[in-house]
């Protein structure tokens, strides 16, 4: 797939990130029976929980300007607010 994007380096994580799971955010955010989405758009949310919890670097995998790539980047948006819910529940600052 085309471009590939990443960034330098990820905002700093709170120390609590260690104890939360890019698999278990995962799993919880998309259970089965829940409206379905897009692999592109499970994808990028995966991204986006990776590079909070795994500080791995974002790689744009879809060609920008394509549908697969308009899903991947919603799936980012609701990964950083899976983020942002669950650092709040567990009394971080996200």
């Amino acid at each position: 797939m085309a471009n590939s994007a990443r960034t330098s380096q990820p905002q700093q994580s709170p120390s609590f990130a260690g104890a939360l799971s890019v698999d278990q955010l995962y799993q919880t955010a998309f259970y089965n029976g829940r409206t379905p989405r897009s692999q592109e758009y499970k994808a990028g949310a995966r991204m986006a929980l990776e590079h909070r919890i795994e500080r791995k670097d974002f790689d744009m995998p879809y060609q920008v300007g394509t549908a697969a790539a308009d899903a991947f980047f919603a799936g980012i948006e609701e990964g950083k607010t899976i983020w942002r819910t669950a650092a709040a529940k567990i009394g971080g600052a996200a």
